[in-house]
């Protein structure tokens, strides 16, 4: 009997890692299918030359066919061919390999993050919502009427989904004005806290360094630091840094927003372009030349924050983690992303997503048991 349950438990494991690569692949092969298109259109499309540089993921049961498309796009734009470029789908794939879903899925909760490394700065916080009641930046529960009292004392403030902000859409900054408190799409009020059902948190407005408002006032300019914990030695390894700019009027600084990004290399210098979703290039935003820019301020000790939050992370081998550098030049972490990351603009600036890792992570992961949320 024991025997015949663990063969089903294996079977439904086997479908579900199919089902779930199926669905997955099937959506980036439409969408680097535009990519492609889009190259084609403007005759820059780079053919990966895969007889002089044997990309290293073919060697690897978990590469399909199809994913090789996506060196064509990467080849495309950084412009050289780099055997250690890694597709989008088997990225998804490695992913579940190096991060464990069910015990790296607390970490995305924005509250839990002042408890779990009350040490690290993030943006002051004004009320938090967790599993349906209020409290204030210390954890104490406050009623409604405390909430307002706390929430009046501020111009501005930002309210975000406490796990997930669906690619910022579900981020909401609102200000006071004489109706009350108000973003571009309603009134923060009694009805809105009724009708929201998820929980949240309430940070103050991060005014940024100048450094980073000048390409953009409008936006939160943020950096992104991917980090890589070694299967080898357990040793915090960063991999990339980028500098992610908003859209003109847009607050949330992502590409598939509008946004472009730019390389930070281990000098803290930005690269002497910006690169769009699609693999558009520019050499400058709000008349600004990147090539005429100082190093990126606070670098060093994001890079820090960077390395001591990770080491925290047991359970996540692969994150990207999110800053943003207030007015007095102080970093303050936003967000840790431990699934469904985007790795397409760290390729596009730097080639090989991985570098010297990269045959180390793909023979564990060849040998790997994939982790999901639903475990049987």
């Amino acid at each position: 009997m024991k025997k015949s349950f663990m063969m089903l438990k294996k079977q439904i494991r086997a479908i579900l890692r199919y089902s779930f690569s199926l669905i997955l692949r099937r959506k980036q092969l439409s969408h680097i299918n535009k990519l492609i298109k889009h190259f084609a259109t403007k005759r820059k499309l780079l053919k990966y030359p895969f007889t002089e540089y044997p990309p290293v993921i073919k060697r690897y049961t978990f590469c399909h066919h199809s994913d090789l498309k996506w060196l064509d796009f990467y080849h495309s734009v950084y412009g050289k061919p780099d055997p250690f470029f890694i597709s989008v789908p088997v990225y998804y794939y490695i992913e579940t390999c190096m991060n464990h879903r069910m015990l790296t899925y607390a970490i995305k909760e924005k509250n839990f993050l002042n408890k779990f490394m009350p040490a690290i700065p993030t943006p002051g916080t004004i009320i938090r919502r967790i599993n349906g009641f209020y409290y204030n930046e210390k954890f104490h529960q406050v009623d409604i009427n405390e909430v307002w009292r706390l929430l009046n004392q501020h111009n501005k403030f930002i309210l975000k989904p406490s796990v997930e902000s669906g690619g910022g859409s579900s981020i909401r900054v609102f200000e006071k004005k004489d109706s009350g408190f108000l973003d571009d799409k309603g009134n923060l009020n009694a009805m809105f806290f009724e009708s929201y059902f998820k929980d949240f948190i309430i940070q103050e407005y991060i005014v940024q360094h100048n450094y980073f408002s000048q390409f953009n006032p409008s936006s939160n300019n943020t950096i992104r630091v991917f980090t890589y914990r070694s299967i080898k030695d357990d040793s915090i390894n960063i991999l990339h840094c980028l500098l992610r700019i908003g859209a003109k009027g847009n607050y949330l600084d992502h590409d598939h927003l509008g946004g472009v990004v730019l390389a930070i290399d281990e000098h803290n210098k930005i690269s002497p372009h910006a690169i769009d979703l699609y693999g558009n290039k520019c050499k400058s935003v709000n008349n600004i030349e990147f090539s005429t820019l100082d190093s990126v301020p606070a670098m060093a000790e994001i890079r820090k924050l960077a390395k001591e939050i990770a080491s925290n992370i047991y359970y996540g081998r692969l994150l990207a983690l999110d800053f943003t550098v207030n007015s007095k030049c102080i970093p303050l972490m936003l967000e840790i992303n431990c699934w469904r990351n985007g790795i397409s603009q760290y390729q596009m600036h730097n080639g090989g997503l991985f570098k010297e890792f990269t045959e180390e992570i793909l023979d564990y992961c060849q040998k790997a048991t994939l982790t999901y949320t639903l475990s049987i």
